[in-house]
């Protein structure tokens, strides 16, 4: 598994992110601790939710 960037995921709609974030925390009880696999699920996990703090754009007030 690669790390995602903040840039790739926020071109994600919110409903896109929140199904990868279930899919990779789901992923987590099957790789090995201390694995390379297992760290960059964390960051993802990490970048996923600061993508989905992020405030978006919505339409316009009027």
């Amino acid at each position: 598994m690669r790390v995602l960037s903040q840039s790739e995921l926020l071109r994600l709609s919110r409903t896109e992110l929140s199904v990868l974030l279930r899919k990779i925390a789901g992923e987590l009880p099957g790789l090995a601790e201390g694995s390379i696999e297992l760290r960059n699920a964390h960051a993802n996990l990490q970048n996923i939710r600061r993508a989905l703090a992020q405030p978006r754009p919505g339409p316009a007030p009027w």
